[in-house]
């Protein structure tokens, strides 16, 4: 490295990086230090192994942070499925079909997208897959309890079977979309994460419904009132930044 810095002659020719960035690395605020100028913490030496004690720990503490986060998912879904029989008329624009569950999914999508900022990608692929077994679990064996005790009809299993999968793909694809956009601003992370899963949920969850035959016309639909649900969010996205910042190693976004 010091030969480097110095410009030592090697097979009779001068350093091609040494002619060009001299100066800009020895003055520059990235200078390029030699491996004696550099401290190792003994934290950080080589072959040092994790106790078990402290996988524990990780772990519970990566169990505690997806309480709250799976929690609130769990009460979008439990939305969808206590709402999905009260209309919410859009008569203006020729949609008269939309229930207040239609409703609760992009508040689903706005969840996942807020434990994406705070937590990173693998806590928001937790959530889901977390909040998706807990809710296999109920309706495989507690199906017939909640419906007695809500006085709710049960959800046809094709119906459920379809959003499922719906839903878990297009969580899937906007928590990547969302943690590729993160950037220099703060809504393009949010913004194509909503644009991502308006595009993905609507085709992956009406063509296997077996709700109305016309499934292209409102998947086209619903895909557009999600985008805009989307941007609509963006406003409490702004406001709960400050309350929920994303962990080091984020970038701040």
């Amino acid at each position: 490295m010091r030969a480097f810095k110095q410009g030592a002659v090697a097979a009779g020719r001068v350093s091609v990086g040494y002619r060009f960035s001299t100066r800009s690395v020895e003055e520059g605020p990235y200078r390029l230090r030699s491996t004696s100028e550099t401290s190792w913490p003994k934290a950080h030496s080589y072959g040092r192994r994790d106790g078990a004690l402290h996988r524990l720990g990780a772990a519970v503490s990566a169990v505690g942070r997806l309480i709250v986060p799976v929690l609130v998912l769990l009460g979008c879904v439990s939305g969808v499925y206590l709402y999905r029989d009260l209309p919410v008329p859009l008569p203006e624009i020729g949609m008269a079909w939309i229930t207040a569950a239609h409703l609760f999914v992009p508040l689903g999508f706005f969840c996942v997208f807020m434990t994406n900022r705070r937590y990173g990608p693998a806590y928001a692929f937790a959530q889901i897959v977390t909040t998706s077994v807990i809710v296999v679990a109920v309706s495989l064996f507690g199906q017939d309890e909640v419906n007695a005790t809500l006085v709710v009809s049960p959800v046809p299993v094709r119906e459920a079977a379809a959003f499922g999968a719906a839903f878990f793909a297009a969580g899937f694809v906007s928590i990547v979309v969302f943690d590729g956009a993160r950037g220099a601003y703060w809504w393009t992370a949010p913004l194509f994460g909503f644009i991502s899963a308006a595009v993905v949920f609507p085709f992956a969850f009406f063509p296997f419904s077996g709700l109305e035959a016309a499934w292209l016309t409102h998947a086209a639909e619903y895909a557009g009132l999600l985008a805009g649900t989307g941007v609509v969010l963006l406003v409490p996205f702004y406001f709960l930044r400050r309350i929920i910042p994303p962990m080091a190693g984020f970038g701040g976004y």
